[in-house]
C-alpha cells in the first residue's frame, strides 16, 4: 500500500472541478493499493480533507493465454446450427489460509458466467463489452476474498457466443456480420492473484492445465435465443490454448448490462397445447421460470412484440432478417426468418429453473408450447418472470408533471433509449446495430438523462478503432457492413459519420476529457483530411438525408427522404461545421482550420445557389428543408424570412411536425428560440395518429421507428415499435418545460419555466457537478404560477422572465446545503 498527500487550495466557487495529477512515483509493475489524501483549503484557512482507496490496474494480465475446449476447430457456416455445448472452463486450487485481497483479471468472449465454489460472482448478464475485438478487448475485475474457503475452491467460466460467435444470419435480409466482425471461438483469458500480505502473492493464469465441461445449453445466439438441456453431459475434453483476439487488453469502466426491473407476465389465452402471456409493457429482456418435477419432454418459447386479430403472436417487427443458410438436419432453410425462440428439453424427474444467459429478447407477448403434446399440463410452469435488461446508466433527469399523457411519454422516451443499450447505442432491438446517425439525434437527450460519459468515451473509441484507412467513420460501430449510400469503401453516409466530431464535442464541453479527445487528435484530424478531399458535385448524393421523415416517398422501391439531396449537402456543411467548432477548442493554431473556414464558405455559397429560393425556402420547402438551412447557418440576411415561411408552413400543418431524426431534434433546439414552445407543447401532446400519442395507443410504453401515420405502408409494416430514434424531445422536457438549463460545462445555470396552459403543475430534478437541482412550478392563478426551486451550493444562476435577466442569488437561504429561494416567488404567466 502506498499513501500519497496532496494539498490544493480551493478554487474559485464558479469552478465545478479541477484535475490533479498524481506523482509518476504511483507507477507500478504491479497491482497495488493505493490511498490519496486530498487537503482543500479555502480562503479562510479552513481545510477539508478527503480520502480516497483504489486498487491500480493489472499490467501482468498479458501473462496469461486465451484458451478455449478443443472441439472442431474447422466448421461450416452451416455447421453453427448444429447443437453444441457451452464451453466451460474451471481450474480447481487449494489454499491454505484466505488471503488479505483476492482478484480475478478476466475477459470471456462472447459473453461470459463467472462463478467461485459454486455462487456466481457477479448480477450482471451479457457480460463483455461489444466491440472491435481485433484493436481493443476490455476485462473486468472482481475481488472474490469472501467467496473462497480454506481447502479446496473451484473457478468456472462457462462462455456465451456473444457477438464475437454470432450465427452466420443475413440480418436486413442481406448482412452477414460474420463476414465483418472480429470473431473467433468462445474463450477465456483470465488471471487470479491472491495477496497474502508483504510480498507473498500467488498467481493463477488460464493455461492448458485448466480443465474444461460441456455447459447445458445446447445452442445461443444473440438473435435467434437459446436451447437448454437438463442433462449434464460428463465426457472429457481438452482445453487448449489459441491465439485470442489481437485487441489490446484495456480494463472496462462502463456500466454493465443487468436485470433492472422485474414483470409477471399476465396470462391472456390458452388452448390446448400452448398459452400466451401479456408482459404488459414492450422489454429487451430476459425471462426465468421454474417447471414442476412431473414434467418431461420440450417445451418452446416464442417472443414478439405484438399480436394479430387472433390473439396469436405477430412476429413482423421483431425479425432481424433470415438465416440465409440452410441448415441440414436443424432443418433450417435459407429464407427462413430469423424468429426469437428458446427450448426446453427436460428428461428428468427433477424440479427445474431455466433462465436467459446469453441472449435478450425485445417482446411484450410470450407463447409457451408444449411440443409433442395435445394439451398445456396443469402446475406445469411457477415463478415465470421476465426481466428488463439493458446497461445499468444512472438516470440523472426526473420529470412529472399533472399530465398523464407528458409523463407517459416521458417515460416512453426513457424506457426505449434503455431497451437500445447494451454496452452501446443501438438503433433498436430487431437490428441491433450502433448507427452512428440515430448516436447524433439522441446525443443531446441522452446527456439530460443519463450519466453517460465513461460510455461515450467507450462509443467513441469503437468508431475510431474502425475508421477506414482512408479517414472516413463507418455507418455502424462495431461495422457490420453497411455503407448505404456511404462516399468510399467502407464509410457510412455523412451524417452518419457526423457522430465522431459530435461525441469529441460533448466529451470536451460538457466533460472537460482534454486529455482523451487529444489522445485521438490524429484520428480527428485524419477525418477532416478525408471530408475535405471531396468535391461538393459528389458529396452531395452521399447520405439518406433527414432519415425517418413521415414525409419519407418510396420511388422504384427506394426510400426517398424529403428534399434528400439538399440535405445531404446541407449535412456536408453541417459536419465541417462541427469540426470547425471541435478544433477551435481543441486546437486553435491548427493550419486545418484555415482550410474548413474556406471550404464551408464555399459549400454554403453553393448551396445557397442551387437551392435557394427568393421567396424564403430551399428545394421544394419541405419542414426538414427549413430545419437543415436554419441548423446549418446557411441564412444570414434572409433568416427572418425562412424562419417566418416554416413557422408558416408548420401553422398550416396545426403544428404536426413531420421531420425525421436529424430534424426532429434539432427542431426541440431552434424551435423555442423562435418563441414557439407553446407549438412544442401542442405537438407533443397532440391526441392523432400522427402523433406521440399515436405511438403510445398500444400501451407499449415505449417509441416506434415511425410514427403511426407514416404514408409509407411498406416500411411502416416491417419498421420496429421499439426504437428510441424519435425520442429526442426528452431535454425540451427538461430544460424548456421545467427550466432548468445548464450551461455545456455546468458552470451556469439559467431558469426560465415554460408555463403551459392545461398544466397545473410541473416537477423536475436533474444532477449537476454541484449536486442535485430541482424545480417545481405550479398554477397559484389564473394569472400567476408559483417556482420552487432548490440549487446547490456555489452554482451561479439567473432567473429569467421574459426577456430579462434578474440576479436572484442573494435572495436564498442556506437550508442543509442547498439555497431555496425565498419562500416562493411569482412570475405573470407569459403567452409563450
Amino acid at each position: 500500500m502506498e499513501s500519497v498527500f496532496i494539498k490544493k487550495k480551493k478554487q474559485e466557487e464558479s469552478k465545478k472541478r479541477t484535475w490533479i495529477n498524481l506523482p509518476s512515483s504511483l507507477a507500478h509493475t504491479g497491482r497495488e493499493r493505493f490511498i490519496v489524501t486530498l487537503f482543500i483549503e479555502d480562503g479562510s484557512g479552513q481545510v477539508i480533507e478527503l480520502e480516497k482507496e483504489f486498487y491500480s490496474s493489472n499490467p501482468h494480465i498479458k501473462n496469461a493465454s486465451w484458451i478455449t475446449r478443443l472441439d472442431n476447430p474447422i466448421k461450416k457456416e452451416y455447421e453453427y446450427f448444429k447443437e453444441e455445448r457451452t464451453i466451460i472452463l474451471e481450474r480447481l486450487f487449494w489454499i491454505e489460509k484466505k488471503p488479505e485481497t483476492t482478484f480475478i483479471d478476466l475477459s470471456g468472449l462472447g459473453y461470459y458466467t463467472l462463478k467461485v465454489n459454486g455462487r456466481r460472482v457477479h448480477d450482471t448478464y451479457l457480460t463483455s463489452d461489444v466491440t472491435n475485438y481485433d484493436c481493443v478487448v476490455y476485462y473486468d475485475t472482481f475481488e472474490i476474498s469472501d467467496k473462497l474457503i480454506q481447502g479446496e475452491n473451484i473457478i468456472q467460466v462457462e462462455l456465451g457466443n456473444g457477438w464475437y460467435n454470432p450465427a452466420p444470419l443475413h440480418i436486413l435480409g442481406k448482412y452477414n456480420v460474420r463476414k465483418h466482425l472480429a470473431i473467433g471461438k468462445p474463450c477465456l483469458l483470465a488471471q487470479l492473484t491472491m495477496n497474502y500480505g508483504g510480498n507473498e502473492t500467488e498467481i493463477i493464469n488460464t493455461d492448458s492445465k485448466w480443465q474444461t465441461q460441456f455447459g447445458q445449453l445446447l445452442a445461443n445466439d444473440v438473435y435467434i435465443g437459446e436451447t437448454y438441456i437438463d442433462e449434464k453431459e460428463q465426457r472429457e475434453a481438452q482445453t487448449v490454448i489459441i491465439h485470442g483476439p489481437s485487441g489490446q487488453l484495456i480494463p472496462s469502466k462502463i456500466p454493465k448490462v443487468k436485470r433492472k426491473k422485474a414483470f409477471r407476465p399476465k396470462l391472456v389465452r390458452q388452448q390446448r397445447n400452448e398459452q400466451i402471456y401479456d408482459v404488459t409493457e414492450l422489454i429487451s429482456g430476459q425471462i426465468a421460470m421454474d417447471i414442476s418435477s412431473s414434467f418431461f419432454g420440450t417445451i418452446k418459447m416464442s417472443f414478439a412484440e405484438k399480436i394479430d386479430v387472433t390473439q396469436d403472436l405477430d412476429f413482423t417487427t421483431s425479425i432481424s432478417g433470415i438465416y440465409g443458410i440452410d441448415g441440414g438436419q436443424q432443418r433450417i432453410n435459407h429464407d427462413d426468418p430469423i424468429i426469437q425462440v428458446d427450448r426446453i428439453h427436460k428428461t428428468k424427474n427433477k424440479a427445474l429453473h431455466f433462465e436467459n444467459e446469453y441472449t435478450y429478447h425485445s417482446f411484450r407477448y410470450l407463447k409457451i408450447e408444449i411440443e409433442d403434446c395435445e394439451v398445456f399440463p396443469d402446475s406445469l410452469i411457477s415463478n415465470l418472470v421476465a426481466y428488463k435488461v439493458h446497461t445499468d446508466l444512472e438516470e440523472i433527469a426526473t420529470f412529472t408533471s399533472s399530465s398523464q399523457e407528458l409523463n407517459a411519454l416521458w417515460q416512453a422516451g426513457i424506457n426505449t433509449k434503455l431497451n437500445n443499450i447494451h454496452s452501446y447505442f443501438e438503433d433498436c432491438s430487431r437490428e441491433r446495430f450502433g448507427y452512428g446517425g440515430d448516436i447524433v439525434a439522441l446525443l443531446d437527450s441522452q446527456l439530460v438523462s443519463f450519466e453517460v460519459q465513461h460510455l461515450l468515451e467507450k462509443v467513441f473509441t469503437d468508431f475510431a478503432n474502425n475508421q477506414t484507412p482512408h479517414g472516413g467513420i463507418t455507418q455502424t460501430a462495431p461495422y457490420v457492413g453497411i455503407m448505404t449510400h456511404g462516399p468510399s469503401n467502407g464509410a457510412g453516409s455523412i451524417g452518419w459519420q457526423l457522430v465522431f466530431p459530435k461525441i469529441a464535442q460533448a466529451l470536451l464541453s460538457r466533460f472537460q476529457s482534454v486529455s482523451f479527445v487529444k489522445s485521438y487528435q490524429n484520428k480527428l484530424e485524419k477525418h477532416i483530411d478525408y471530408l475535405l478531399s471531396f468535391d461538393y458535385d459528389y458529396i452531395k448524393y452521399c447520405c439518406l438525408g433527414d432519415w425517418g421523415s413521415s414525409d419519407t416517398i418510396i420511388k422504384n422501391g427506394k426510400v426517398h427522404t424529403p428534399d434528400q439531396l439538399f440535405c445531404t449537402a446541407t449535412m456536408y456543411a453541417i459536419i465541417l461545421q462541427a469540426y470547425l467548432h471541435l478544433f477551435k477548442t481543441l486546437d486553435q493554431g491548427n493550419v486545418r482550420i484555415e482550410r474548413m473556414l474556406q471550404k464551408i464558405a464555399s459549400v454554403k455559397n453553393k448551396i445557397v445557389e442551387e437551392f435557394y429560393h427568393e421567396a424564403g425556402f430551399f428545394a421544394s420547402g419541405t419542414q426538414s428543408s427549413y430545419i437543415f438551412a436554419l441548423y446549418g447557418e446557411l441564412v444570414d440576411e434572409n433568416k427572418d424570412l425562412v424562419e417566418h415561411n416554416l413557422l408558416a408552413l408548420l401553422e398550416e400543418r396545426q403544428w404536426v411536425l413531420t421531420m425525421g431524426i436529424f430534424g426532429m431534434s434539432w427542431a426541440y433546439e431552434i424551435l423555442p428560440t423562435l418563441g414557439q414552445n407553446v407549438n412544442i407543447f401542442k405537438w407533443l401532446t397532440l391526441d392523432s395518429k400522427e402523433s406521440y400519442q399515436g405511438m403510445l395507443e398500444s400501451g407499449n410504453n415505449v417509441l416506434s421507428e415511425y410514427f403511426p401515420a407514416m404514408p409509407t405502408t411498406a416500411v411502416q409494416e416491417e419498421s420496429s415499435i421499439n426504437h428510441a430514434m424519435f425520442s429526442s424531445f426528452s431535454k425540451w422536457f427538461i430544460q424548456d418545460l421545467v427550466g432548468l438549463k445548464l450551461s455545456e460545462d455546468h458552470s451556469f445555470l439559467m431558469i426560465q419555466p415554460f408555463f403551459a396552459e392545461g398544466l397545473e403543475n410541473v416537477k423536475g430534478q436533474i444532477e449537476s457537478d454541484y449536486g442535485t437541482i430541482s424545480l417545481k412550478w405550479e398554477r397559484h392563478s389564473a394569472e400567476a404560477y408559483i417556482v420552487k426551486v432548490n440549487i446547490p451550493v456555489g452554482l451561479d444562476y439567473v432567473i429569467k422572465e421574459n426577456e430579462e435577466q434578474t440576479i436572484v442569488g442573494k435572495e436564498g437561504k442556506f437550508i442543509e446545503g442547498v439555497y431555496e429561494l425565498a419562500i416562493s416567488y411569482q412570475i405573470v404567466a407569459r403567452e409563450d
